[in-house]
């Protein structure tokens, strides 16, 4: 585990904790929040939080002696927090303090999330081009119809065109999720309000990605296993053609234990 994710959740519960000073917090319902760092051109951040109305407070990460911040492709564990609306202002490592937003980037509100929810907040986009950086929250999937495996996938790769993704590869490609556009989730038939596709468990299968409308693999990753019960995301990342952040897929089992403070994931191929 790298101390800089173990601290981050820390931080972000204690800056929490404070920015919602005064609530009755016996009464308060509770959300379950993740970070993820899915922008290929932005540094490693610190941040600052506050709860509806109240102060900012932070940097949380320089608060507990921590420089480096949250690197690009890390996802934070579920994170219980009071429910409510909250406002991000993401800092850079090192910060003096909450004043200066890093590379002047705007302070992102995340929608009021109703108590019991999971949800994930995607840093996406490009700091220094276009789409331009911005947070996009998600509501998660926390549990999968019984006996089946729930799959979503997420774009967020910056500057890749639609994609189709699905089982198999090549003459063999059976799409699940088509014509999904960066930075939003698939839909369409069988897909439910958070972009969760039921199916039968998953094992040593083939999961493939394509431009949308053509027949050849952008991306193939084999020996994808998802048991009955399990709720994943598949986040593309990355930038198509790019050398340094090349075009990849972050894979999340998003019920599934946390690693230490992390959560569940790895990047393939």
């Amino acid at each position: 585990m790298k101390t800089t994710s173990k601290s981050l959740v820390i931080g972000l519960v204690g800056a929490i904790a404070l920015a919602g000073c005064g609530d009755d917090s016996d009464t308060m319902e509770t959300i379950n929040l993740r970070v993820a760092h899915l922008s290929p051109d932005a540094p490693a951040v610190d941040l600052c939080v506050k709860l509806g109305s109240g102060s900012f407070t932070g940097p949380v990460l320089k608060g507990l002696g921590v420089t480096a911040g949250l690197a690009y492709s890390q996802v934070t564990r579920y994170l219980t927090l009071d429910a409510g609306q909250y406002t991000a202002r993401l800092v850079a490592p090192n910060a003096a303090d909450c004043s200066t937003s890093l590379a002047s980037l705007p302070d992102y509100v995340l929608p009021s999330l109703s108590g019991g929810t999971y949800a994930t907040a995607a840093a996406v986009g490009l700091v220094g081009g276009t789409p331009a950086f911005t947070v996009k929250p998600f509501v998660d999937d926390h549990t999968a119809p019984a006996g089946q495996t729930a799959l979503r996938f997420v774009h967020a790769s910056p500057g890749t065109p639609n994609v189709d993704v699905g089982v198999g590869s090549g003459a063999s490609f059976a799409p699940i999720f088509t014509n999904v556009a960066y930075p939003d989730t698939g839909s369409g038939m069988g897909i439910d309000a958070n972009g969760y596709y039921a199916t039968a468990p998953l094992t040593n299968a083939t999961v493939s990605a394509r431009v949308h409308g053509t027949t050849t693999d952008a991306l193939v990753i084999p020996g994808v296993d998802l048991a009955a019960g399990d709720t994943a995301t598949a986040f593309a990342i990355g930038i198509l053609g790019d050398v340094t952040t090349p075009l990849e897929v972050l894979a999340c089992i998003d019920n599934a234990p946390p690693v230490g403070n992390l959560a569940a994931c790895f990047v393939a191929p």
